[in-house]
């Protein structure tokens, strides 16, 4: 029970690259920020109708008084389970004693185990003690062998065979170490085992390394030298890609890399290859079918839809199938590779040999090794109402940490998610519920998401709330965004740090009235292109969300606030854009941003799409009011009933001119450009530009350009405090001075330490 080693600190900062992980190892000096300092806890003590007692370490559970506690948590689940519902005044309290509590599956609450109206159950870490709930595999360190003879010969050069162990995972019976779920191309289906060894996940072998600059332009990528076929690119100097970069840095640093992963394919060996091979997002994860050394070419064993090559070429190299030329910008690496475990804490599942091959970064006797093999949730609520879940460090498995279904008046609060295979917390179909001041990172997928949390077709508001979170390093599978909201009505998103994620920090599709405020973001978009700090599309029917009082910086591979083709109905004002590529990228009809200050960022626009747009040689998508996004509108039958008051409702506060809905569906209104999108009244402090659309009736007018930093009278900018003393920046945001202190991580009852821009590298851009 309590055989795992202690975790050092709540805010372990992550340099991992597991995957698809973004960012490089040298984010924070220091991963072990603050070790020893307490940043979350349980929440204060209150009174409640009957206290239950939960303590690991005893040998046997008891009637879970304080004097004989039970020994595990179903075991107090059992308890007011038998109550059917039968509750004391105040409800019940399950305080957890410190300890390592391994669980084989998922710890399940539903409907039976819920509390009610004033007798809520509250299950709680005790004051002052860790908690951890894992359901990881433990790995005896005996387990671990000196690498076989074979595994040996595709050591790197650049290593001693000596410094790497291997452990059969396959004589352990565990699941998923075979293949990769997605198949042999994919980009989202990871879902292979996790290496954690001391409560640290450990990095999957890759080439380049995250600090490697190998022929491209940022650490941990390569680029192909142009298109070699449909499915084949070239790596060396054959190739003719547009920037006429055709330098061979496979194999520049001398290792014969390209033999020696040539030499492990015909061994049987699988290598896949991660890239963007046609767009700037969704990097593809491929099965290479061979390597021609001869002409320096790779080919994948699947053509990448619609060829290799990115789609922004210009010049097509052949069809039947298509493929481009190729820009010599399209992005590479390989990953979990033995033939490249070059670093300490590399490791590679092989999926021939059925091993997991590691450098450790000591003697791994000493290390404790956990392995998530799991795919279910750690902690489940399906059905279940008026539960509190305070304090927990949930961990070590490949699927979700916290998954509530169908689940209402639910807080989840003061908890640490790490180390988990998909997201950190999520909550579909549910109501009323509060994610509160928890800390989320080292997860594969996301970092909390709701979906369909109330109605859209009614508009009924769901009152859920994500407040005070600290989301930061998730992504390291799947490019997914720190704060996901899809589907949903009223929903309230405020307080909550976001950082160093590989796309998007928020992304909310098919929404309403959604309020997103005195949110921080900073260092989005590590691994993918085209994508925005806040990002959003292709909806007509997505109106009434407020982005309010939210501060973005460091952030020049993304763009600030995105409405993507055919988004419509958002409203961005009083926020902070500071050093984003676009600050504001407006497509789509009645986007409005007003009022904020933006500040050294390249451009502000407004952008229309025409009435269809080539996707590619055989595929063009439709914008006008025969496309999907219209359809959308169309299914909330909004010319009678509760749409077509919401038209009233929305043209009253946001002051539209144009008929909702009559004229978004009228072809002659040309709905596909940006009508009735503003920039107006915003303060723009060394901004390029703001660039406007050919066509559609739309307004960019009375904004204050400031040219210089230092004119803008900013309090500290080096600091990131934006507070102004300029009279064209408060003249647009009055209460800027006010309404800045109050961004970003609070401290309450749960969040007792708040860190500090300077802790959580939101002073710098990372490379």
């Amino acid at each position: 029970m309590f055989g795992k080693k202690s975790i050092a600190a709540v805010l372990l900062m992550s340099t991992l690259v597991l995957g698809s992980v973004a960012s490089p190892a040298s984010v924070y000096a220091d991963r072990t920020l603050n070790g020893n300092v307490t940043t979350l806890s349980s929440g204060a003590t209150t009174n409640t109708g009957l206290n239950l007692y939960v303590d690991g370490s005893v040998a046997v559970g008891g009637d879970g008084s304080k004097d004989t506690p039970f020994k595990t948590l179903p075991q107090a689940r059992d308890a007011i389970r038998a109550k059917k519902g039968v509750l004391p005044a105040g409800g019940i309290t399950v305080w957890v004693k410190g300890g390592t509590y391994k669980i084989t599956g998922t710890f399940e609450l539903t409907s039976s185990d819920s509390g009610s109206n004033g007798k809520s159950i509250v299950y709680r870490s005790y004051p002052g003690e860790k908690v951890i709930i894992s359901n990881g595999v433990s790995v005896d360190p005996t387990l671990w062998k000196p690498l076989n003879s074979e595994a040996q010969k595709r050591v790197n050069p650049k290593v001693s065979a000596a410094k790497l162990v291997e452990l059969d995972v396959r004589s352990m019976g565990l699941t998923n170490i075979n293949s990769y779920p997605g198949g042999t191309s994919f980009s989202d289906k990871w879902g292979i085992i996790d290496l954690i060894v001391n409560s640290e996940l450990q990095p999957i072998s890759q080439w380049p390394n995250p600090e490697e600059v190998a022929g491209g332009k940022r650490g941990g990528w390569t680029t192909a030298n142009g298109s070699a076929d449909a499915k084949s690119f070239y790596y060396g100097e054959d190739g003719v890609p547009a920037d006429g970069d055709t330098i061979n840095a496979l194999n520049a640093d001398g290792t014969n890399r390209a033999d020696r992963w040539k030499n492990s394919i015909a061994q049987g060996h699988d290598l896949y290859l991660q890239g963007f091979w046609r767009t700037l997002w969704s990097p593809l994860m491929s099965k290479v079918q061979s390597i021609n050394t001869s002409d320096g070419s790779i080919t994948l064993l699947d053509m990448p839809a619609g060829g290799m090559g990115s789609k922004f070429s210009k010049d097509v190299a052949g069809s039947n199938p298509v493929y481009r030329v190729g820009e010599g910008t399209e992005e590479w690496r390989a990953l979990n590779l033995l033939d490249e475990i070059d670093q300490p804490g590399e490791w590679a599942l092989d999926f021939k040999d059925g091993k997991i091959y590691y450098y450790p970064k000591g003697n791994i006797a000493d290390m404790d090794v956990e392995i998530a093999d799991k795919p279910n949730a750690v902690v489940k609520m399906n059905g279940a109402s008026y539960i509190s879940f305070l304090g927990f460090q949930i961990e070590d498995t490949l699927g979700n940490g916290i998954d509530l279904q169908k689940s209402h008046h639910i807080t989840i609060a003061g908890n640490t998610v790490m180390n988990v295979g998909n997201g950190g917390i999520i909550d579909t179909y549910g109501y009323s519920n509060m994610i509160k001041s928890n800390d989320i990172y080292d997860t594969g997928g996301f970092g909390i998401s709701i979906g369909s949390a109330g109605d859209r077709k009614t508009l009924t508001g769901a009152s859920t709330r994500i407040t005070n979170n600290h989301i930061h390093h998730i992504g390291q599978h799947a490019h997914l965004a720190g704060i996901v909201i899809r589907d949903s009505v009223g929903v309230w998103v405020d307080h909550n740090l976001v950082h160093d994620v590989p796309r998007d920090a928020v992304r909310y599709e098919r929404n309403n009235n959604l309020t997103f405020e005195y949110n921080e973001v900073h260092n989005t978009a590590l691994a993918e292109s085209d994508t925005g700090a806040f990002y959003t599309a292709q909806d007509w029917s997505s109106y009434g969300n407020d982005l309010r009082y939210n501060f973005i910086h460091h952030n020049q591979r993304a763009n600030g606030f995105y409405a993507d083709g055919s988004d419509a109905g958002d409203n961005y004002y009083n926020n902070i854009i500071q050093g984003s590529d676009r600050a504001l990228q407006l497509n789509g009809h009645h986007n409005i941003a007003k009022n904020n200050v933006i500040v050294a960022s390249n451009t502000a626009r407004i952008e229309n799409r025409s009435d269809t747009l080539a996707i590619s040689a055989a595929v063009t998508q439709n914008y006008g009011v025969s496309s999907i996004f219209a359809d959308t509108l169309r299914d909330k039958n909004p010319t009678s009933g509760v749409w077509l008051n919401y038209a009233a409702q929305l043209k009253a506060k946001y002051g539209y001119t144009d008929n909702l809905w009559s004229d978004i569906l009228n072809p002659a209104w040309r709905p596909e450009y940006s009508n009735g999108s503003k920039i107006i009244d915003n303060a723009l402090v060394q901004v390029g530009s703001v660039i406007k659309p050919k066509y559609g009736d739309y307004t960019v007018a009375n904004n204050n350009t400031i040219d210089s930093i230092s004119a803008a009278s900013f309090y500290n900018y080096s600091q990131m405090d934006l507070r102004s003393k300029n009279s064209q920046v408060l003249s647009k945001f009055p209460n800027l001075n006010s309404i800045f202190p109050q961004i970003g991580l609070q401290q309450d009852a749960y969040r007792i330490r708040v860190v500090t821009r300077a802790e959580t590298g939101g002073l710098t851009n990372r490379n």
